[in-house]
């Protein structure tokens, strides 16, 4: 069996103390290859266009564009590039890191000063990276896939429930999708965002902020409310089970997945495919990797229908374009106009 090919890292910092500790940190472990450390965003552009890299860790601060700066023109390229904020200036859990998230970073990671990288940060921020960059990603450019693939149509049932699968640049898409829907779907919307499990809180209060929409961070045991969001928490799946009266109820579950993180997508779809069956509608948002293709496959063999944003509108088109390559989609759209299907296929059926 071969190894698995080390994960390229560009280091972007404009302190050169902070980009000789990052350096030494990676080149002791084998599983990261240091290609480059530049100082400045427009460096760190530069080098991209020249040669493909897995990981781009991003300073917040830097002379001339800054990192919030610098992040969308690095996702934009299209490659299977993920990139981490790793500033001190970006807590954790703040607002500033969340819209990092939303505008595609992959994490965000509060960095210590120069004098204070412990061996408890190192294997901590170490252990993060790696999980970041499937092995079946590194290095590589994505396959262009025909977004005229989507042949399935939506089947005449009622929708009775819609699941929202993302990752990264997905943040965005969701609050497209939900505002477009302006309170007029009265099923119950599920939601999994690939989130580090403190940020899941804030996004939800965020979704509620920016849609007036009742959001609740997913309970085990919780009634399913008709018209609420019910956003997935970080640190276990969002399933779903038949309650006693007949109705649905959340329940939280922590077995390992294809996807290998919390939550998952592939468990949320196929709970809803066994208690939704047909009147279930899956939707697959931008984000790395293939986490949402097997449970779209179960949505879809349920006699439900999913449907895939589009490779224009997405941040990183793994998510969706697994599933728009499988076939599995009965349309690729972006995000308004998905919600304005979901909508249409309401009345449609009603």
């Amino acid at each position: 069996m071969s190894e698995r090919p080390a994960i390229s890292v560009l280091i972007v910092d404009d302190s050169v103390v902070v980009r000789r500790i990052m350096t030494r940190v990676l080149a002791h472990d084998p599983r990261f290859a240091v290609t480059g450390a530049v100082s400045t965003g427009d460096q760190a552009l530069a080098f991209v266009r020249k040669q493909a890299v897995d990981l781009v860790l991003l300073d917040m601060q830097m002379p001339g564009l800054d990192g919030l700066q610098v992040l969308p023109r690095l996702l934009e390229r299209g490659t299977a590039t993920q990139v981490v904020l790793l500033s001190a200036t970006c807590r954790e859990g703040s607002e500033v890191a969340l819209q990092a998230l939303a505008m595609g970073a992959s994490d965000v990671v509060a960095k210590p000063s120069a004098g204070h990288f412990s061996d408890a940060f190192v294997e901590h921020l170490l252990d993060r990276l790696v999980h970041l960059v499937p092995s079946a990603e590194r290095s590589r450019t994505p396959e262009p896939v025909d977004q005229a693939s989507a042949r399935l149509r939506p089947p005449g049932a009622l929708v009775r429930a819609v699941g929202i699968g993302a990752s990264t640049g997905g943040i965005t898409a969701i609050m497209e999708l939900i505002a477009r829907l302006e309170g007029q779907l009265a099923a119950p919307i599920f939601i999994t965002q690939h989130l580090p499990a403190n940020f899941q809180q804030l996004f939800a209060e965020q979704l509620r902020r920016s849609t007036g929409r009742a959001v609740v961070v997913a309970e085990d045991g919780m009634a399913v409310r008709p018209g609420a969001i019910h956003v997935a928490p970080g640190l276990a799946h969002l399933s779903l089970t038949r309650d006693a009266r007949g109705g649905s109820a959340i329940k939280l579950t922590t077995e390992r997945c294809l996807h290998g993180g919390f939550p998952a997508v592939d468990p949320m779809f196929a709970a809803m495919a066994r208690v939704y069956g047909a009147g279930a509608c899956g939707v697959i948002l931008s984000g790395m990797g293939r986490d949402g293709l097997a449970g779209a496959q179960a949505i879809v063999e349920a006699g439900g229908w999913t449907v895939a944003q589009d490779h224009e509108s997405s941040a990183v088109w793994g998510m969706p374009g697994s599933v728009a390559k499988a076939g599995l989609a009965s349309a690729i759209l972006p995000p308004p106009a998905i919600a304005d299907l979901i909508l249409a296929q309401c009345k449609a059926a009603a």
